[in-house]
């Protein structure tokens, strides 16, 4: 049976003393009661879940997301749910959900708050969330994370609150999440060869940057709508340096993709490594993420593509192929509505016909606009993506590149919008990107690597082969 809950807005406040924090890992208690209890095996968790503010401030709950940690063990899906006692949407709630690679997770649905919920007075305790998964088959709740037993309410550090659009396990704001899945985070391997780049010249057209990478012009297949009927170019002068507004000393590379809502009126920018020399090792590069156009107006039926990758050439039935992606779609697109994306994919092998052992892709529906350092762990045993030194996902070894890869940035379309025929433009921007060759870095070995080297007043380095 569903339940019903009082409507949160009854909780609020929107009194906020001068100079509160409202960034403390204790700042949430979450109280847990299990609704399915008697059903540990079955094809459902049922969480019921309320949120206590422990601070002296009254805290907008839009700012902040619940997650509950769980495995989908062998099940072809997960359909995360919040119930009312109609079974109705829930007023003021969205719930999503996301991949990982932890101990006793791989799974989470998060409870999203829309400004409508208001503010969570202090010390006060929001009415109970009813809390669904859904997977079509039955599953062992037992291994998940965040299961528990009791059918009362407790405190239970277990289910985690966060700031809104953090990763997986950052911006905690109460409760423990889950921890392990890999990674290397006590590092691994001693660096004896690298690459660095800073971005650091005068233009594009410097013959520093054009000794080093590649800028793509032309046409190609790649692009909106069913290919290759429908590809757009690309455009080297989409590609530039600019200034850092946050650092009059630094520079950056900015990637632009425009259009009018045709192909033909469709622009987009890739920039590649010249080399091809980059298999197993650390990859690493700090990359802005835009959700709004740098000009023209925002249309969620547009679906720009900003990136960071490794790949091989792409040749069709090559069982050598590989590559390994960061893809963010402010708009949605590959089945994700209009939801903020984040995919990670890890290809091998494009001998026909295609299928999923081919490739492996993970989702995270979050607001990932802004700057962000993604590191890429390549071994001779898995594949693991972090963002801002979280674990996001791990890939198994059978994803693993065969032969060497290049280094690429690029911003397109999957779809758009053809409704629409003002101009508008998306951007991507990269501070720096580096290379560790045969190294297992942590996140926070790879900071260290590059304030050392900016440090010591190197804009680029190379002793790849």
């Amino acid at each position: 049976m569903k339940h019903a809950c009082a409507s949160l807005a009854a909780l609020l406040a929107w009194v906020l003393p001068a100079g509160e924090s409202l960034a403390g890992t204790n700042d949430f208690t979450v109280q847990y009661q299990n609704y399915n209890a008697t059903g540990p095996g079955d094809d459902i968790i049922e969480a019921n879940i309320k949120l206590r503010n422990n601070t002296t401030a009254a805290i907008p709950l839009s700012g902040i997301v619940v997650r509950y940690w769980f495995t989908k063990n062998n099940a072809s899906g997960a359909t995360p749910a919040c119930w009312w006692w109609n079974a109705s949407p829930c007023p003021n709630l969205t719930v999503t959900s996301g991949n990982v690679s932890l101990t006793g997770a791989d799974r989470y649905a998060e409870i999203r708050f829309t400004s409508g919920a208001g503010s969570l007075a202090p010390g006060a305790t929001t009415a109970a969330i009813d809390l669904g998964v859904t997977f079509g088959a039955n599953v062992d709740e037992t291994d998940d994370y965040s299961y528990g037993s009791n059918t009362s309410f407790i405190d239970w550090n277990r289910i985690t609150v966060h700031d809104a659009g953090s990763a997986p396990t950052a911006g905690l704001r109460g409760g423990t999440p889950p921890s392990g899945g890999g990674g290397g985070d006590d590092g691994g391997g001693t660096i004896t060869t690298e690459f660095f780049d800073d971005f650091s010249y005068t233009g594009a057209g410097d013959s520093l940057f054009t000794g080093w990478w590649n800028v793509r012009n032309g046409s190609s297949w790649t692009g909106p709508g069913p290919e290759p009927e429908y590809a757009a170019p690309w455009s080297s002068g989409n590609v530039s340096i600019v200034a850092d507004p946050a650092s009059a000393s630094n520079k950056l590379l900015r990637l632009t993709t425009s259009t009018r809502g045709s192909n033909g009126s469709t622009l987009q920018a890739e920039v590649s490594s010249k080399a091809r020399k980059f298999k197993f090792g650390t990859y690493a590069s700090r990359v802005k993420f835009n959700n709004t156009p740098l000009s023209g107006t925002r249309y969620f039926a547009d679906k720009p593509v900003e990136t960071f990758f490794t790949i091989t050439e792409y040749i069709t039935n090559d069982p050598n192929y590989s590559e390994q992606d960061f893809e963010y779609m402010p708009n949605g697109g590959w089945g994700r509505g209009n939801t903020n994306t984040l995919w990670t994919t890890s290809w091998e092998d494009t001998r026909l016909p295609i299928n999923d052992s081919d490739k492996v892709s993970d989702w995270f529906s979050a607001d990932y606009s802004g700057w962000h350092t993604l590191v890429l762990q390549v071994s001779s045993t898995s594949i693991r993506y972090y963002i801002d030194g979280q674990l996001l996902t791990t890939h198994a070894a059978q994803y693993l590149p065969e032969t060497a890869q290049f280094i690429y940035f690029n911003i397109w379309f999957t779809e758009l919008d053809r409704t629409q025929g003002s101009s508008r433009t998306y951007h991507q921007e990269a501070d720096w990107v580096y290379f560790a060759k045969d190294a297992t870095l942590s996140p926070s070995q790879v900071t260290s690597r590059i304030d050392s080297l900016r440090a010591s007043a190197v804009t680029r380095k190379d002793t790849v082969n």
